[in-house]
């Protein structure tokens, strides 16, 4: 931590003044770097306006909920959920709009804070356990909400919130706290807008990745449901053939429930190919214990000749990575390749898969990940396989193919058990440009006024690989703006207005 500090020693009178409390966390410091002519700390209460307005749930309508768990840590997107009145977990919700920031009062420590971008009309609701900031006072100058939004997710609100939380209770962070959280505020409005914008494109783009996921299972499926042959499904109990054939007595994958889902690939008219038959291999990740490789150093950022760590539980739900680290080890280690389909085999995550579609100097996996490799090294096919890979996970198929507890165990010997259908050229084409589609140069030169619109336009035409891709470099930009702005040093704005 950069901005806590944690007491060598303690004087009585520190004691006396913590009611003789010997808990570590009463005497941790949170101690900013000091303002300079360019910035300011605020309180965050002077700069929000919180509401609080309770919803009366009617039975019958149709709601999106939203709880704690929906805002994704990891990139601040916060996903809704569809629930009829009487199944909500609670009556008395509270009102969510678009544009809201949600904080989440348990997991503010974790980065459980997102902000608002659904618009499709439905009415919006959350838990009464998050803080829901609707708006920016006119307290500082040029200072939004997504600017606000922004700071909330940095290390820099993090570690003020651990300084304020008392350890040994599960943490909580309420509203009686916001007084005491800084946020830096720079003193040229032109400033705090560049930052606004950044927000803004940043939180678009990760809602354009959970839209286009969402439209690459709805092709698979629709296209499913439409080319089926004219058979229909009856259930049968599996026949002696049917065990030695598979060599595996799991119930699961003699259940009702997965053979149901498997025939609309079995049924589909055009048929359907094992993954091997399609020119795929498959191979496990090696094993990175200490004991094998006997020197390990991990590291978080880029180092000379070490490799780059790719492992199944930074896979993203979306077919991204969410974070990548570094391992260095004398040993030699099998490595990814462009084309690749990384996925993870074991664990409440197993399934999760990435088409690596850049090529990545010096890239391996653990033991937890499997890599599917065409000998043609075909992308396009390699993506679509991965995106029929990706609605066998949300079908719930991956669950029951796979044997053990503590999350399941996918082997490799299952490989074959994902028959790929074989969708006509127009399908197909489709489901891959929703996962990687490059889009050209921006024709148009952007501005402060103009940016986010430029960047909503261009979403249109990228895939997920793209948009995240995209959404890193104006993370980063947004990250070294951010640090100058906590120091206290200029920021040069590089969009005219």
């Amino acid at each position: 931590m950069r901005y806590v500090r944690v007491p060598s020693e303690l004087r009585s009178t520190d004691i006396l003044s913590q009611g003789f409390c010997f808990s570590p966390g009463r005497y941790v410091r949170f101690t900013p770097p000091m303002a300079g002519a360019t910035s300011h700390f605020a309180p965050l209460d002077k700069l929000v306006v919180v509401g609080d307005e309770t919803v009366r749930i009617a039975k019958g309508a149709d709601y999106k909920y939203a709880e704690i768990g929906d805002i994704d840590v990891d990139t601040g997107g916060v996903v809704f959920r569809a629930h009829r009145g009487f199944a909500l977990p609670t009556q008395r919700p509270q009102r969510v709009q678009t544009g809201d920031v949600l904080v989440s009062t348990v997991r503010t420590y974790r980065k459980g804070i997102g902000i608002v971008t659904d618009s499709d009309g439905a009415e919006l609701i959350a838990s009464k356990a998050i803080l829901r900031l609707t708006g920016a006072t006119d307290y500082a100058p040029g200072v939004s909400l997504p600017y606000v939004f922004s700071f909330l997710r940095t290390d820099f609100f993090v570690e003020q919130v651990w300084s304020l939380l008392h350890r040994g209770v599960y943490p909580r962070m309420d509203t009686g706290a916001l007084g005491r959280v800084l946020i830096p505020v720079a003193t040229d409005p032109r400033v705090c807008q560049y930052v606004s914008v950044l927000s803004q494109a940043i939180a678009d783009k990760e809602r354009a990745i959970r839209d286009r996921n969402e439209a690459i299972l709805k092709a698979v499926n629709d296209e499913l449901v439409v080319g089926q042959s004219a058979a229909s499904f009856t259930y049968a109990y599996p026949s002696l053939n049917e065990v030695r054939g598979r060599a595996r007595f799991d119930a699961a994958v003699y259940s009702d429930e997965y053979k149901s889902k498997m025939w609309h690939v079995t049924n589909y008219a055009r048929g359907c190919l094992t993954p091997t038959a399609a020119g795929f291999t498959v191979k496990p990740g090696p094993s990175l214990e200490i004991k094998i490789l006997r020197t390990r150093i991990d590291s978080e950022t880029p180092k000379d000749g070490f490799y780059r760590l790719l492992i199944p539980a930074n896979i993203s739900e979306y077919g991204t990575m969410s974070k990548v680290t570094w391992l260095g080890t004398a040993k030699q280690l099998p490595l990814l390749m462009q084309g690749d389909i990384l996925f993870g085999e074991a664990g409440f995550g197993k399934g999760r898969t990435i088409v690596l579609i850049d090529e990545l100097d010096r890239a391996t996996t653990n033991a937890h990940g499997l890599y599917a490799r065409r000998t043609d090294g075909d992308l396009a096919e390699s993506i679509f396989f991965r995106c029929i890979f990706h609605w066998y996970r949300s079908m719930r198929l991956i669950d029951l193919m796979a044997v053990g507890g503590s999350g399941g165990h996918f082997s490799p010997e299952y490989f074959d058990s994902l028959l790929i259908p074989r969708f006509s050229e127009g399908p197909k084409d489709r489901i891959v440009a929703m996962y990687h589609s490059p889009a050209p140069p921006m024709a148009e030169l952007p501005t402060l006024s103009n940016f986010v619109t430029l960047q909503r336009s261009r979403n249109c035409a990228l895939g997920i690989w793209e948009l995240d891709s995209e959404m890193k470099s104006l993370q980063a930009e947004l990250v070294g703006v951010q640090e100058l702005i906590i120091q206290g040093q200029p920021v040069r704005v590089p969009l005219p207005d």
